[in-house]
């Protein structure tokens, strides 16, 4: 069994909550996410394109959530 670690890209703590969002369900609306974590349209942007560039989460579909626009 592997050990637990940090990972500072999931970890972090409105990442870690949209990844536990996005994990239940098949895809979920920008603007629900955003108005859950209670941050602005470039702040959610900025950690989705984290998890993106980690492949922990992609726009359009698959448990995933598109940007605004």
């Amino acid at each position: 069994m592997t050990e637990p670690r940090y990972d500072a890209v999931i970890h972090a703590p409105n990442r870690l909550q949209i990844c536990a969002m996005l994990a239940a369900v098949d895809s979920m609306e920008f603007s629900r996410v955003r108005e859950s974590l209670g941050v602005s349209d470039s702040v959610l942007s900025k950690h989705l394109k984290v998890l993106e560039g980690a492949g922990d989460a992609s726009p359009g579909g698959e448990g995933k959530t598109p940007p605004p626009g």
